[in-house]
C-alpha cells in the first residue's frame, strides 16, 4: 500500500512538473519569499555571516560581513583565515577589486601592490610602497577583477532578496528553463536552470511545496565568492576549487522586514563542507560612505 501511495504521490508531482510553466513556479517563489513588489523595493542590504571551514585539518570560524546597494555596491569582508588579517573585495556597476592583506608570519606586511587582472592573472599595472618590505613573505596586494570575471559577477548587485536574479528575470536579460525535478534531501523539487545575461549558468532546486530555493549548482568561483572566499582562492593560486561544480544548500528561512533570506547555508566542495550561518540583517539603511572606497 505504502508503494502505491509513493508512485502516485511521484506520479502527481511529476504530472504537476509539467503542467506548470517556469514562469508560474518562479512567481510562486517570488510570492514565498516576500512577492514582487516587496523584494523590488530593497535598494540596501547589510548582513553578517558566520563561516566554519577546516583548514588543513584545523577547524576555524571566519566572521564575514556583507553591504549590497541594488545595482551599485556588493562589499564582502573576510576576517582571519590563516592568520592573516581582514580582506575584502568591492563589486560595482564598473569595476570590482580584491584586497589581500599581508602574510605577516612570512615577514611580508610593509608593501602593498596594486594589480590589473586585466592583463592577464596577476599582471602588475603600479606598486605603492608603504614601507622596506622585507621580501619574504606575501605583501598586502589590491587585485583589480578582470572584465569576464566582472561581467560574471554583475548580477550579485541585485539585492531583491537572497536571489534577486531570479526576480521578475526575464525583464533583467536573464532566461531559465525547466528541467523537470528532482529530490533534494528526499524532498521532490523543480530543476531550474537559470543563465544570467553574461552566459553564466546556474542550477536552481525549488521546494515543491514551499517554493522557497533549496540548492544551488555552480562553477567554482560563482560558488566560492557567495561565501566570501572566491577571490582569495584564486589570490592563492588554487585552480581546482574554481574548475569543481560546487553545490550550495539553502535552510532555515526567515522572514526580515517581509522579505525571506535563508539563514543557513552549507557549500559542498567534493568530500569537503563549509557551512555558514547568516544573521544581523538590515534592509534600507543607509550605507556608510566608506565601504564604497578601497581601504
Amino acid at each position: 500500500m505504502k508503494k502505491i501511495i509513493g508512485f502516485l504521490f511521484l506520479f502527481f508531482v511529476v504530472l504537476t512538473a509539467q503542467t506548470q510553466t517556469v514562469d508560474e513556479i518562479l512567481s510562486k517563489f517570488e510570492a514565498a519569499v516576500g512577492g514582487r513588489e516587496v523584494l523590488q523595493s530593497v535598494k540596501t542590504v547589510q548582513y553578517k555571516s558566520d563561516i566554519t571551514l577546516n583548514m588543513m585539518g584545523n577547524p576555524m570560524d571566519v566572521p564575514v560581513t556583507v553591504i549590497k546597494e541594488n545595482g551599485k555596491l556588493l562589499r564582502r569582508e573576510v576576517s582571519g583565515i590563516m592568520g592573516m588579517g581582514k580582506s575584502y573585495s568591492i563589486l560595482t556597476d564598473t569595476a570590482g577589486y580584491f584586497y589581500a592583506p599581508p602574510m605577516r608570519g612570512f615577514g611580508g606586511g610593509d608593501r602593498v601592490m596594486i594589480r590589473d587582472g586585466g592583463g592577464g592573472p596577476g599582471s602588475v599595472a603600479a606598486v605603492r610602497m608603504d614601507g622596506p618590505g622585507s621580501g619574504s613573505g606575501m605583501d598586502a596586494s589590491i587585485t583589480k577583477i578582470n572584465s569576464s570575471t566582472l561581467a560574471e559577477e554583475q548580477y550579485e548587485l541585485d539585492a531583491a532578496g537572497a536571489f534577486g536574479h531570479l526576480v521578475n528575470y526575464a525583464s533583467k536579460g536573464h532566461k531559465a528553463e525547466l528541467l523537470g525535478t528532482s529530490k533534494i534531501n528526499k524532498v521532490e523539487c523543480f530543476k531550474i536552470k537559470c543563465t544570467l545575461n553574461s552566459g553564466l549558468e546556474i542550477m536552481y532546486y525549488v521546494d515543491s511545496k514551499t517554493f522557497f530555493v533549496v540548492q544551488a549548482e555552480a562553477v567554482g568561483r560563482v560558488a566560492l565568492e557567495q561565501f566570501g572566499i572566491g577571490a582569495l582562492v584564486e589570490q592563492m593560486g588554487s585552480d581546482r576549487a574554481k574548475k569543481m561544480k560546487l553545490t550550495i544548500t539553502y535552510s532555515d528561512y526567515q522572514d526580515v522586514n517581509g522579505v525571506k533570506f535563508p539563514m543557513k547555508e552549507k557549500l559542498e566542495i567534493g568530500a569537503v563542507e563549509i557551512n555558514m550561518v547568516n544573521s544581523d540583517y538590515k534592509i534600507n539603511e543607509t550605507i556608510d560612505p566608506k565601504f564604497y572606497k578601497l581601504g
